[in-house]
């Protein structure tokens, strides 16, 4: 009997799998992207066009938005395809997504200013500034804002973010943080592991800081000053008409879907929820080139571009950092549910590309669009 039941059993839960596909494929939209490459002026931007609609096309992309800045200029913002599969709204240059992890490149920003204003040191111990930490872990003494940074704190990521929560609460990000029982799983400084949580961590010590909340920080000195009037760490702040909606593929039948859920809580704000558009994300490269160049203060952000933990040379501090060409480059890429982002910066040919994409699926889109882009540009300008 007990060999019956156990056979039974496996039955019924690969017929629940059959249900779930056969249900899956006759209800959910059988999306299928085909965006034609019109007549453009040619050179550089009909090239982007036709890298960006032909990866579109071919992984089944709803909606992306790129953006490209050569010295001082936006040479190239522009939306393709749609909002959402539901209501077909059109992608613009102003359109804004979830970014996801490239909001650590501001709350990275914002720690640095924080640091030219003498509000804090980089090398200051966390327990120091939030004494009012919870930790079983006595090595959490031994976690400095510079480790947060890199991810060498030896903090954990987050397993689950709970995006159904939505919270809005202007306390929310603190009792987060002031509600976790930290424990590490290495020694500060002497590993690399990529870590939200230290990010989010970072939102409450910008909130302990500056005195007030961290997303009111971000809008006032980082976001406004660069020109990013629309944008927002807040998603209940986005105007309806901009806002994109995350989609996902069905893993059995393949089709893509729009997620019930989108990817916002405001205690994830610090390490994930920037709502951007690829226009004002371009005038944020531009305005950030411009602070590396400034004789007053400019070598302190750019100490942010440099390897920070000698066993992992592709760290700074908050950027992510790789070659292209044998050019330096800093950036970040970024992925929630629902979303995938990449921000890219040459910083020795003032050029930066960004892509947004309201997706989840075959993410490698990201660098197939602005690499090939990147090394055009380096060309180009080359032979200039």
């Amino acid at each position: 009997m007990h060999f019956k039941s156990y056979w039974m059993k496996i039955k019924l839960f690969a017929l629940a799998i059959l249900f779930v596909a056969i249900f899956q494929a006759c209800t959910s939209s059988s999306f299928k992207q085909n965006i034609e490459l019109k007549a453009s002026e040619p050179g550089l931007i009909k090239e982007v066009d036709s890298i960006v609609i032909h990866k579109m096309n071919q992984y089944n992309i709803p909606g992306l938005s790129i953006g490209i800045i050569k010295n001082d200029s936006i040479i190239y913002s522009k939306g393709y395809g749609i909002r959402s599969i539901k209501n077909r709204g059109l992608v613009t240059e102003n359109t804004v997504f979830h970014t996801a992890s490239i909001s650590k490149l501001f709350t990275a920003v914002a720690i640095m200013k924080l640091a030219e204003q003498n509000a804090l040191r980089i090398d200051d111990k966390l327990v120091d500034i939030l004494p009012d930490l919870l930790y079983n872990d006595k090595r959490v003494k031994e976690i400095s804002i510079k480790n947060l940074l890199n991810h060498t704190s030896g903090l954990p990521d987050i397993g689950n973010y709970h995006w159904e929560n939505y919270n809005q609460s202007d306390n929310s990000l603190k009792e987060y943080v002031l509600g976790l029982s930290l424990q590490l799983e290495s020694e500060p400084n002497t590993e690399y592991h990529y870590s939200n949580l230290g990010y989010d961590i970072l939102g409450h010590v910008i909130e302990k800081a500056s005195g007030t909340s961290f997303d009111d920080f971000m809008k006032k000195h980082i976001l406004n000053p660069s020109g990013m009037h629309q944008s927002d760490f807040r998603h209940f702040k986005i105007a309806d008409s901009l806002q994109t909606a995350p989609h996902s593929k069905h893993w059995l039948s393949g089709n893509v879907y729009t997620r019930k859920t989108y990817p916002y809580t405001r205690e994830h704000a610090a390490s994930s929820t920037l709502n951007s558009s690829s226009k004002e994300l371009s005038k944020w490269m531009i305005s950030f080139l411009q602070l590396l160049e400034n004789p007053k203060n400019g070598k302190n952000y750019a100490a942010m571009l440099a390897p920070s933990f000698e066993s992992y040379p592709y760290m700074g501090l908050g950027f992510q950092l790789g070659k292209i060409n044998a050019k330096n480059t800093i950036g970040h890429y970024g992925g929630d549910k629902g979303f995938r982002s990449y921000l890219l910066m040459i910083p020795e040919e003032k050029i930066g590309l960004v892509v947004l994409a309201n997706c989840d699926y075959h993410e490698d889109f990201r660098q197939e669009i602005l690499h090939p882009i990147a090394k055009r540009m380096l060309s180009k300008y080359k032979e200039h």
